[in-house]
């Protein structure tokens, strides 16, 4: 779990310097980009675009769900606005992500004038 918590602390390191180079104008997938790349240059493996699979009951469930980033296999990265966010969804996500290695989320908005980290938790091993 340590070492999830210092990708963590990297992830937000790297997305707030995006945030203070680009300002809080931007679309969230020139957010997503811009992050990957400050994070890539970092030294971390950063895929974009991973498919999330959600546990249930014994069962593996597609619902489409994917996260924007995934950083060093174990933190799982979601760029959105505050008010589009789904608060049953997210705890959904965050309750039943079954993804090899994934230790943690972030979830970020990008379109404040101030970074706003909207959820930060421990995610369950698969």
């Amino acid at each position: 779990m340590e070492k999830a918590r210092s990708t963590v602390e990297q992830v937000l390191a790297a997305a707030r310097r995006v945030h203070e180079a680009l300002g809080h104008r931007l679309s969230d997938e020139a957010y997503e980009g811009a992050l990957a790349e400050e994070l890539a240059q970092g030294g971390l493996a950063v895929e974009r675009g991973r498919p999330l699979v959600l546990r249930g009951d014994g069962c593996a469930l597609d619902f489409g769900l994917v996260a924007d980033l995934l950083v060093e296999g174990r933190v799982v990265v979601r760029l959105g606005s505050l008010a589009a966010r789904d608060a049953g969804f997210e705890r959904l996500l965050l309750g039943r992500l079954a993804l090899p290695g994934a230790r943690a989320a972030v979830f970020l908005d990008f379109s404040r004038k101030v970074l706003d980290v909207l959820a930060l938790a421990p995610v369950e091993a698969a």
